[in-house]
This record gives C-alpha cells, sequence and structure tokens, in this order.
C-alpha cells in the first residue's frame, strides 16, 4: 500500500504544473499525524495486490476524514473491487497504468472540487464527463484471476523469499502444470516472469526512497546475485539501476 497525502505541489504528474505536495505514507499509524501537520486536500491510495489487510486504509480514511476525497489505483483489478471501492466511498477508482495526463486532468479537477466543497458533500458535478467511468478505465477490466489469486496474494506478501512453484500451486489446490497453464491463462503471462517483473516493480519503488543502496534494494526483493538484478532492472527498466536512483536523489545546491 501506498498512501499519498496531496496538499500544494506536485511530483504525481510529471507532465503537468508542479501544484501539489505529495506526502507519501507506507503505515497506517502514520495518517493522523501527516493530516494534522500537512492539511492535505486529499487523498491518493495505491495498490499493487490489495489485500483486506492493506484496503483497510481505504476504510480508515474514509470513517476519520470524511471531508477528504479519496482517489484508489490498483493493478490488480476485478470487478467487486471496483464495486467495493465505489461503496466505502471512493471518490475515483483508476486501474493502473494511468497515464500522466490523465492523473494531472483527475488531480486538477478533484482539488479544484476540495476547493469549493463543504464538509462532508460530494461535488461528482464537478467531474469532467470523459473522465467518468465507465469511460476508460473500466471499460475493458482484466478477467478476475480466480484460480490463482492466491498465488498473487502471496506473492504481495512473500516477494523478497524463496518462491518454489510447486509451494503456490499448492496453495491454489493445482498441480505445478495445472498452475503453470491457468496462471498464463488468467494473466497473460508465466508465473516465473510475473514474478520476475513485479521483483522489479517494488526495487523501483524502494530505489526512490531515501539513502537506499543498490544492493539492499536487490536483497530486499528476492535476488541473490547483484549482477543478475542489474541485468534483469535495465531489461525490464531500460536503464542502470543505479541511473534510475540517482533521479530521486536531491540535488546539491552550487556553492
Amino acid at each position: 500500500m501506498d498512501l499519498r497525502c496531496v496538499s500544494q505541489q506536485c511530483g504525481l504528474c510529471p507532465d503537468a504544473k508542479p501544484h501539489c505536495d505529495v506526502l507519501r505514507i507506507t503505515r497506517l499509524e502514520e495518517i493522523h499525524g501527516a493530516v494534522a501537520a500537512h492539511r492535505p486536500q486529499f487523498f491518493c491510495i495505491e495498490y499493487d495486490y490489495p489485500d483486506q489487510g492493506r484496503l483497510r486504509a481505504v476504510a480508515l480514511v474514509r470513517r476519520e476524514f470524511p471531508a477528504l476525497p479519496v482517489l484508489m489505483f490498483t493493478e490488480y483489478h476485478s470487478e467487486a473491487l471496483a464495486v467495493w471501492a465505489f461503496r466505502s466511498r471512493v471518490w475515483d477508482y483508476r486501474v493502473k497504468p494511468v497515464t500522466a495526463g490523465t492523473l494531472a486532468r483527475l488531480i486538477e479537477t478533484l482539488a479544484h472540487a476540495a476547493e469549493s466543497m463543504s464538509r462532508n458533500e460530494w461535488q461528482i458535478d464537478l467531474f469532467p464527463p470523459d473522465l467518468l467511468a465507465p469511460a476508460g478505465h473500466l471499460r475493458r477490466p482484466l478477467i478476475a484471476a480466480r484460480q490463482t489469486a492466491a498465488a498473487v496474494a502471496w506473492i504481495s506478501e512473500h516477494y523478497g523469499e524463496p518462491v518454489r512453484i510447486e509451494m503456490v500451486a499448492g496453495l491454489c489446490h493445482l498441480s505445478d502444470s495445472e498452475f503453470s497453464r491457468a496462471f498464463h491463462r488468467e494473466h497473460g503471462l508465466s508465473f516465473r516472469r510475473f514474478l520476475l517483473q513485479y521483483r522489479i516493480t517494488k526495487a523501483r519503488d524502494f530505489l526512490a526512497e531515501p539513502d537506499a543502496s543498490v544492493s539492499q534494494v536487490a536483497y530486499a526483493v528476492g535476488f541473490n546475485d547483484l549482477s543478475h538484478f542489474g541485468r534483469m532492472f535495465r531489461r525490464f527498466v531500460g536503464v542502470p539501476a543505479t541511473q534510475y536512483q540517482r533521479h530521486f536523489q536531491p540535488r546539491t545546491q552550487p556553492s
């Protein structure tokens, strides 16, 4: 879970004018202090593969801060999850990836709505028609992975550990071969490639954190061979991990 309180100068939208501050939160217990200190206009809650525990963030924010709208982004999508999100009064639900242009327009619209709304009111009429569901993000929903969902949920918690195909297949009550066929059918790629992509995605998140070292990140996401991690990172991301990390380092001012 990546929960962001958004107020006034933003790095969420690289192509948009910088007009929002983004505070990243990863633990539920940090929410109240962050809201008190920064007084955000709205929340963005981002998931890769949400489980029941992580979804508590939505319920907590809606209960404790009903005046603050919530944007929910998720990579793993099902119709049931979308219905649950809107029943929880999420302001908008989007399936990743979301284009920078769409994200910029969402934030601009939401910031405008936040300025106009009184406490506990929802200004849905301010939402541009072409951004309303299902005009894009739910038009072609991903297929719910009924047979392999248990494996995906396990990986979201244990991606840094050694993974044996027979173990995750057993979680789904399938043989190794049945699991491999079902996973490819439901996700459009092999389980091994899925695991590799997931680990590289988590590595990108960790490398954006201050003081993270490439070797620490590699081991944290499940790579025992640093050179192998370097090759895979460059293959999937397009640049070396060290170069990617430098993008997030604060630039020193000339003396």
